[in-house]
């Protein structure tokens, strides 16, 4: 099973092999029969997937069962490189599934076919968000290399702002701070 990975990877990763260059976005017209759900007039680009992650995931997972691994015992080692092919998978499937779109006015998370994805889970309400709404975003590690991406905005009611990573984000010393207060993702 190993080797057939050692062979496969190489055949992986050469399909990406500016793996770390920004990638200009789809952009579909309502000329092409194509708009945004929130503006039909609009004007709707879409981030297209990149397996990149996924990729050096299972790279990463794959090298763990390797002779000489970086892990001492064979038992690390295979639930590492285990625990790193379960992301691997995880990602692989979400990046087949989701996609990000722009359009004038709003940032959303639709389904591959870019139909809503329902309910928020954490939430509730549609998994779109006015940019205005926004308070402030970054990249993690960076916006040339971007695997995190985090924004806080304030359309969400105010009674879910302290749940999950919102609860320390709009913290009495947070505030105190500088930050501002709102609902917090990641994605």
């Amino acid at each position: 099973i190993m080797r057939s990975w050692q062979l496969l990877l190489p055949l992986l990763l050469s399909q990406s092999c500016n793996a770390f260059t920004a990638r200009r976005p789809t952009i579909l017209c309502r000329t092409q029969g194509i708009c945004s759900r929130h503006s039909p007039t609009a004007c709707l680009d879409i981030i297209d997937p990149s397996y990149n992650l996924a990729f050096g995931s299972l790279g990463v997972g794959a090298a763990f069962g390797l002779p000489r691994s970086p892990l001492k015992s064979k038992l690390g080692a295979y639930v590492g490189g285990g625990l790193f092919s379960l992301f691997a998978i995880f990602i692989a499937f979400q990046t087949t599934t989701l996609r990000f779109t722009f359009d004038d006015n709003n940032f959303a998370l639709v389904k591959s076919d870019l139909s809503s994805t329902g309910e928020n889970v954490v939430v509730g309400g549609e998994n779109a968000w006015r940019y205005d709404a926004f308070v402030n975003w970054d990249f993690f590690p960076s916006e040339g290399f971007p695997i995190l991406v985090y924004f806080k905005e304030t359309q969400t009611p105010r009674e879910f702002w302290n749940v999950g990573p919102g609860e320390q984000a709009n913290s009495k010393n947070a505030l105190a701070n500088g930050a501002k207060p709102g609902q917090v993702h990641f994605f």
